[in-house]
């Protein structure tokens, strides 16, 4: 197998994009189901990833491939996440309820503790918590995919696990 900084080198041919996929997607989608809490909108969040990645290594070099589809999945999650909520916001105004206002997190009540812990934070304390905890990058890998600072990630990622221990009522997440 090829070296991560090889792996989206202009993939040129459907075999060097088959590679591409089958070492990043795994680990894709567990990140946009973490982050989004269904499996249905984590597949066609990533699905829609690797069309752009596919497009994009056609006529770019990425460096870092698995930094790179990662950052993609954060992406393409949040921009969900907006257009969801401006929909229900929408629909919302046009019922004349405020059904449509409500947050995505509202749709896990049946997941597990800790899950729905997760899902009550923030979108941004969310995907801190999930990329230090659950895909396990280091502190300047997650600052480097949220696209802010090591001191931001860590006082984001404090908040986020002192809002889930609240929620669960526990002192251990």
């Amino acid at each position: 197998m090829r070296t991560e900084a090889l792996a989206l080198t202009r993939v040129v041919d459907s075999d060097d994009f088959a590679e591409l996929y089958a070492t990043h997607h795994a680990e894709a989608l567990r990140l946009a189901y973490l982050l989004c809490g269904d499996p249905h909108r984590a597949e066609d969040a990533v699905a829609e990833v690797f069309a752009k990645v596919y497009r994009r290594t056609r006529r770019h070099t990425v460096e870092q491939p698995r930094a790179y589809i990662r950052r993609a999945v954060v992406n393409e999650v949040n921009s969900r996440f907006r257009r969801l909520a401006l929909e229900r916001r929408e629909a919302g105004r046009r019922s004349g309820d405020d059904r449509g206002a409500r947050g995505v997190e509202e749709q896990h009540a049946d997941a597990d503790v800790v899950f729905a812990a997760l899902h009550l934070l923030p979108r941004r304390q969310r995907t801190a918590v999930v990329l230090r905890y659950y895909a396990d990058l280091s502190e300047a890998d997650t600052a480097e995919v949220m696209g802010v600072s090591v001191g931001t990630v860590k006082s984001t990622v404090f908040r986020g696990l002192e809002r889930m221990r609240v929620a669960m009522g526990t002192e251990e997440v």
